[in-house]
């Protein structure tokens, strides 16, 4: 009862700030209820428009890379925040979409030497998927150029591919991704900021994000993270 008697307290407070500041506090309250804004999916969306109805997405990242040390397994990585990206993206806008864990993707790959050399669609079909979002890896640095290892900043170039299993005509061809972490119009990172580990952990993180926007729709407020 305390809480309640608090809560209308400090919203009749705020009314009445708004009403002296000459706002409409009616109009003011429906803004600050409504649902936030978003951006459709950039690419597809994997959700189906029959909200009763599952899809279930497997993601498959393929890089064969000569990479630096602290970026070896970064594909596998790269995988994960996909998935959690998505996941966290189809929670928040009520869709029912499955995404296979990465860590059942990656017990595949181990136990099948030539995986890479197989349609993702037949692997694809293992998983029994209705979509498999392919990731080729084109190139990755942490680093910005010329820098001498002192200043960083995250590139990544990745050709991303959907395939429809369902209605394979419906699957979209491969389009080639590329953003940079942080933006050059943003503060930089130097070495003494934090430790490359560090630092390849948010690039990665920000790299599934937007991997992620490419397959569902997002708030956006998220715009703040885009390049």
């Amino acid at each position: 009862m305390i809480i309640l008697k608090t809560f209308w307290r400090s919203l009749a407070l705020m009314m009445l700030a708004f009403s002296i500041a000459g706002c409409n506090p009616f109009a003011m309250v429906n803004f600050l209820l409504m649902d936030d804004p978003k951006h459709e999916a950039e690419l597809q969306s994997l959700a189906s428009k029959d909200k009763k109805a599952e899809k279930k997405v497997l993601i498959l990242t393929y890089g064969k890379l000569d990479l630096r040390p602290e970026l070896i397994n970064s594909d596998r990585e790269i995988g994960y925040t996909v998935e959690k990206n998505l996941k966290a993206l189809a929670n928040a806008n009520g869709d029912k979409l499955t995404v296979i864990p990465n860590r059942k993707v990656e017990e595949y790959k181990s136990k099948h030497s030539d995986w890479a050399e197989r349609d993702p669609a037949e692997i694809g079909k293992h998983f029994k998927a209705d979509y498999v979002i392919y990731l080729e890896i084109n190139s990755l640095g942490i680093y910005e150029l010329g820098s001498g290892g002192t200043l960083y900043r995250g590139r990544a170039d990745i050709n991303i591919s959907l395939l429809d299993l369902k209605n394979p005509d419906e699957s979209q061809p491969s389009r080639n991704f590329t953003c940079q972490y942080p933006k050059e119009s943003r503060m930089q990172v130097t070495s003494t900021d934090q430790s490359p580990m560090e630092f390849r952990q948010s690039f990665l993180d920000y790299v599934g994000k937007r991997v992620s926007w490419k397959f569902a729709a997002r708030p956006t407020r998220d715009d703040f993270y885009a390049d």
